[in-house]
């Protein structure tokens, strides 16, 4: 009997430099998952941007199987919101029965296929690194008052710095959800995500939203329509930022090296740089080697540089 689940990994190439992230992105996911016919992989670009996508870039989606979507139109924020584009792509109809957004800034060790077990009401996240948001004020008060809530009772442990409890606030670099429509409404996750942002952007009269709107309207989404929240530890989304030590950067399924200067000490680069050269699509081995020297030198001098 065939497996009737499905997952779709997708991500936000939108511009230049997301496109040329997603290069290590989609390598890696492709061989973390590599003959597992239920996943599938799409980049979202914007209709702007498709034109200008680079030919070494649609060799690598091809050799990777990653399918090109345009990005839909996105609704009226109150103000740019770039960001928002990952709730955009999120609310797409991919016809899978589970998807995760992943940010480019990522790379994949391991298969994620055990995220097509998230019950329908469940997402999974992992919580933020540092309280970026509501940390010294009533904010997250007054964000839950805006529709009626009260703030959860609920804590996570934040991963990075004091690790202290904090209000639920995961980082949506990351994010897991079920497609099944909520019985209440029809809608999907994603829909009521988008539609939460909406309504806090033009309606909650707070400071400091952007950019982090999607980060905050994620938990206010999960109490409105009742989902329940699988909590991720940080092996489901390490941050590479700004460590003390890399040489004890531990076995992560997802490395999240947001700069890559961050990515170049951990001990996982040799074996991803090693990847890209081996699955980058014949005729562009001189084009990976000159983007992975310019990459190293560009660090090097980096570190060379005085404080």
């Amino acid at each position: 009997m065939s497996d009737p689940r499905s997952l779709a990994l997708f991500f936000v190439a939108d511009g230049p430099r997301l496109e040329e992230q997603s290069w290590l992105l989609s390598m890696s996911l492709a061989r973390a998952h590599e003959g597992d016919k239920r996943i599938r992989l799409i980049a979202y670009v914007g209709e702007a941007h498709r034109p200008r996508i680079g030919a070494m870039t649609h060799a690598i989606y091809e050799a990777c199987g990653v399918e090109l979507r345009t990005l839909p139109d996105p609704p009226k924020w109150k103000g740019d919101y770039p960001h928002g584009n990952k709730m955009v792509a999120a609310r797409d109809d991919r016809g899978t029965t589970h998807s995760i957004f992943l940010d480019t800034d990522i790379a994949c060790t391991a298969s994620l296929a055990e995220f097509m077990d998230l019950p329908d009401t469940t997402i999974a996240a992992a919580p933020e690194g540092r309280p970026t948001w509501g940390d010294k004020n009533d904010r997250w008060t007054r964000a839950y008052a805006h529709f009626g809530l009260p703030v959860p009772s609920e804590r996570v442990r934040l991963l990075r710095g004091r690790r202290h409890d904090f209000v639920p606030y995961f980082n949506a670099g990351f994010v897991a959800f079920a497609e099944a429509p909520h019985a209440d409404d029809g809608k999907r996750f994603a829909e009521h995500w988008i539609d939460t942002a909406l309504a806090f952007d033009f309606g909650c009269a707070i400071a400091s939203k952007r950019p982090w709107l999607d980060q905050i309207t994620l938990p206010l989404t999960v109490a409105r329509f009742n989902y329940q929240v699988r909590v991720l530890d940080e092996m489901h989304n390490y941050s590479l930022s700004h460590r003390g030590d890399y040489s004890k950067t531990p076995d992560a399924t997802i490395l999240h090296y947001h700069r890559q200067r961050f990515l170049y000490p951990a001990p996982q680069w040799p074996a991803l740089r090693d990847m890209m050269r081996d699955r980058v699509p014949a005729g562009f081995q001189d084009q990976i080697e000159a983007h992975i020297a310019a990459f190293e030198t560009s660090l090097e001098r980096a570190d060379a540089a005085p404080g």
